[in-house]
């Protein structure tokens, strides 16, 4: 373990931060990767970049105020600070995906908010990236480590006298595994519909379990259960009711009262960022209308011409 990464004069760059600071990064350029390959518009991207640089800094403050309440509660009501706490990421993801929506339900304009669910799966995969490269930090920082264990990957901390699991590196190998999952999903198969889902289930099946091997307390909500499981439950129930909602009544949040196809798979992109179904690109690509003329020219007229709303 080396919290200390290295020091230039009176600077001391600690693991753990370098660790956040090269996720957030990564997740960052990934974002914007994935936005140019699926042709998301500028002024989404630029909306929703925005948006995400807020959330993921009132995220920090929510990770902080989860941890606090549980010490709170655990102290008996008595203590209550916000100086000499820990970070949970549940609070963080909570905290981050209600600014996120508060914000795109406010402040952005109709055509933004139909990119929503696009922008939504297309920072699914950044979400467990970032979050991977954060969990070595804190197996370098001597956090969150697991039960007292005699396997053979068992690892001694200092200041502690037994081994224990690094379960802090068990998560970043399933985050970065989910994170290629998500990624062949969207560039592989070409789906868009799915990131967001599969992340939220996945995850949160994964946080249930691993909190069972889990050896440092942070105390409990529930009797029986930590309070990371507990919100595992919450975004499980969240996630069933989400996938119910666009699978079933085939819409997706923020597109309106129009429905997008039950059918729908989001293979490609219309021309302005909207989703495009499997039938609409078939007919775009033979560039024929219902009387059997080209429509090339009216494609062009509209280039040059006309103004999309975005």
């Amino acid at each position: 373990m080396h919290k200390v990464l290295f020091k230039i004069g009176g600077l001391t760059v600690y693991t753990y931060g370098f660790c956040i600071a090269l996720g957030l990064i990564g997740a960052v350029l990934l974002f914007w990767f994935l936005s140019k390959k699926l042709k998301l518009s500028e002024r989404s991207f630029n909306f929703y970049s925005t948006a995400v640089m807020i959330s993921v800094v009132v995220g920090f403050l929510f990770a902080l105020l989860f941890q606090a309440v549980y010490d709170w509660i655990e102290s008996g009501f008595k203590t209550f600070t916000l100086l000499d706490t820990g970070m949970t990421f549940m609070g963080g993801l909570i905290g981050g995906v209600a600014v996120f929506i508060a914000i795109t339900a406010f402040f952005a304009k109709p055509q933004v908010k139909k990119d929503f669910w696009k922008t939504a799966n297309i920072m699914a995969p950044c979400i467990p990236l970032a979050h991977g490269f954060g969990r070595i930090g804190c197996f370098f920082g001597g956090c969150c480590y697991g039960k007292v264990s005699d396997s053979p990957v068992a690892v001694i901390f200092p200041g502690m006298s037994q081994p224990v699991l690094p379960t802090q590196l068990f998560e970043a190998a399933f985050l970065f595994i989910l994170c290629g999952v998500l990624l062949l999903l969207l560039l592989k198969f070409k789906r868009i519909d799915l990131q967001l889902i599969v992340y939220l289930g996945a995850y949160a099946v994964w946080r249930f379990v691993i909190e069972y091997f889990r050896g440092d307390y942070r105390g409990s909500f529930i009797p029986g259960l930590t309070p990371s499981q507990f919100q595992s439950i919450i975004m499980l129930l969240v996630t069933a009711a989400l996938a119910f909602y666009i699978f079933y009544f085939d819409r997706v949040p923020f597109y309106g009262k129009e429905k997008v196809g039950r059918n729908f798979r989001f293979v490609a992109l219309k021309d302005g960022g909207e989703f495009a179904a499997q039938d609409d690109i078939a007919e775009e690509s033979d560039g024929r209308d219902e009387s059997g003329e080209t429509c090339d020219d009216e494609f062009e007229e509209n280039d040059n011409g006309g103004q999309t709303e975005v």
